[in-house]
């Protein structure tokens, strides 16, 4: 066997395990939303009388949060694009300053939304409409 097909192979392996990969985190993702539903079932419908505390508003957002960027790095994975990976660095760090614990200071909530700042400027200014047209052919 020559370097070319021993390449190719290895590449084809990769790709294979990452589709097997990504296959997993979807089902863990919709197991997830299946847990989600339960906790929300729990603590709103079935315990009407009781509202819920801040805390458990926050780990609910938190977990759903947490589901939808297992969604975006499937979808990463699947179209290896840089357009998806700004996408779960966008939610990635949304989950992040919205799980900032609140005696910290500002410092970290204002690092953050620069961040998310700067990340919609790459989108929009470093992104063509070639690559969009790519992207979405693809």
């Amino acid at each position: 066997m020559d370097k070319k097909s021993v390449k190719k192979i290895i590449l084809k392996v990769s790709h294979v395990f990452e589709i097997v990969l990504a296959l997993i985190i979807l089902f863990k993702v919709l197991l997830g939303a299946v847990d989600l539903s339960r906790v929300i079932w729990a603590s709103y419908v079935s315990n009407v009388l009781n509202p819920a505390a801040y805390y458990e508003v926050e780990a609910i957002l938190g977990y759903a949060l947490l589901l939808v960027i297992g969604v975006e790095l499937v979808i990463m994975l699947a179209l290896h694009t840089p357009e998806s990976v700004i996408d779960v660095l966008l939610y990635a760090i949304a989950r992040k300053l919205l799980l900032i614990p609140k005696d910290k200071g500002m410092i970290e909530v204002f690092m953050g939304i620069c961040t998310i700042a700067g990340l919609f400027a790459i989108k929009k200014y470093l992104f063509t409409d070639k690559d969009m047209n790519e992207q979405n052919n693809s």
